[in-house]
């Protein structure tokens, strides 16, 4: 049974802090977001972006920079990520002390607006923050507790942080690389990652169909790149995966990428084999009623696919946090790794559609992967704020 304030009193607050930094760590907070003003307790819920108050420059260094990798210099994003993925301990090295004094000076509005709101919890959906808020409350400028939701299973030693009250982590394997930081289990819940009720709530799969105007008696193979910006040889995939597979459609989310919808609904093979469709808040439809989905392996994206029990294909993921999310994915039995380009994405789509038993196992196995992440961070908080 939960409480509701009492009349008069002040709504309890809570500050979700995220990074537009990919669509991933804004998406988890919008999600827990939207269910905590769903809640009957009169709370106060902000989210707060840091790349919207940082300085410009640090804006164009830390999510341009992470673009550019991701999509042109994927040996030079992996490289990094290995160098900077230290030491292994709790003890913080000198290049970590050197780069969070640096992160502490560009989150000083962050910080005042903290120090003057006082919330009581604050949750946060990407790393850069919570170091600061700790030292906030090390300093006794901080009343409140923070908690870390972590949105990859595979997580950079840039996570850690010290004077976090509780971690919410994607897996098991996530939880391992926490305790060798020195958290102590208790601290540390297996929750998944948490996403908008959408992506659980039932669906009338005839009406997606008819919405979509996509064929009820073709499987559907979905295609994705990314929702801001696509990685891969996409257009060269789609017509190999139609050639491949007769008889089977090929949906592609094209994401705000203008180009790339334009030469996806151009090809010629459009649109009685295949079509493009540009950014929608409506892809649960779409994954609702693909056999097989073809994407990057971020934490959000495959977490949706282990809610809807969706197999999935990963081209060539960039070596890190995502190359990390496609080898656990892959070792459990939801995912295949296609490195290679183009033609071996192609092959192995085209084995896994003419293997209705294979994709019956891959897609049990990303079920039983799934974990109710929004549900359990949210029964926490509830408890956290001591009104449940």
């Amino acid at each position: 049974m939960t409480c509701q304030p009492a009349s008069g009193s002040v709504s309890p607050r809570v500050m979700l802090i995220t990074a537009s930094i990919g669509a991933g760590h804004n998406s988890v907070a919008g999600a827990m977001k939207t269910a905590l003003e769903k809640l009957p307790l009169g709370l106060d819920v902000r989210r707060i972006d840091t790349m919207q108050i940082v300085p410009r420059w640090f804006r164009f260094y830390y999510a341009v920079g992470f673009f550019v990798g991701m999509t042109h210099l994927p040996r030079a994003f992996a490289a990094g990520f290995k160098l900077l993925n230290r030491p292994t301990g709790p003890d913080r090295s000198l290049l970590e002390r050197i780069r969070l004094g640096l992160e502490f000076r560009v989150l000083d509005d962050l910080a005042r607006t903290i120090e003057r709101d006082q919330p009581e919890l604050i949750l946060h959906t990407h790393f850069l923050a919570s170091p600061m808020v700790a030292d906030l409350a090390r300093q006794g400028r901080f009343k409140g507790r923070q908690a870390v939701v972590a949105t990859d299973i595979e997580l950079h030693r840039f996570w850690y942080s010290h004077g976090v009250d509780h971690w919410f982590v994607p897996h098991d394997h996530s939880a391992g690389q926490l305790q060798r930081w020195g958290i102590k289990p208790p601290d540390i819940t297996v929750s998944g990652i948490p996403l908008h009720e959408k992506w659980t709530a039932p669906l009338d799969r005839q009406k997606i169909y008819t919405d979509w105007n996509l064929p009820a008696d073709r499987p559907i193979v979905l295609v994705s790149g990314g929702t801001d910006f696509v990685v891969g040889p996409v257009v060269e995939t789609v017509r190999g995966i139609v050639r491949a597979c007769p008889g089977k459609y090929v949906v592609v989310l094209t994401g705000r990428n203008k180009s790339l919808h334009e030469r996806i609904s151009s090809l010629n093979e459009a649109p009685q084999h295949c079509r493009s469709i540009p950014f929608t808040d409506r892809v649960n439809e779409l994954v609702e009623v693909a056999s097989l989905m073809v994407t990057k392996p971020g934490g959000i994206t495959t977490a949706e696919c282990l809610a809807k029990g969706t197999p999935m294909v990963l081209p060539d993921p960039v070596p890190g946090h995502e190359g990390g999310n496609a080898e656990f994915l892959q070792a459990n039995g939801a995912a295949i790794i296609a490195r290679g380009g183009a033609k071996v994405v192609v092959d192995v789509v085209g084995r896994l559609m003419d293997d209705k038993s294979a994709l019956a196992g891959m897609s049990q196995q990303a079920k039983r992967l799934y974990r109710p992440g929004t549900k359990t961070v949210i029964d926490w908080v509830v408890r956290a704020l001591g009104l449940g």
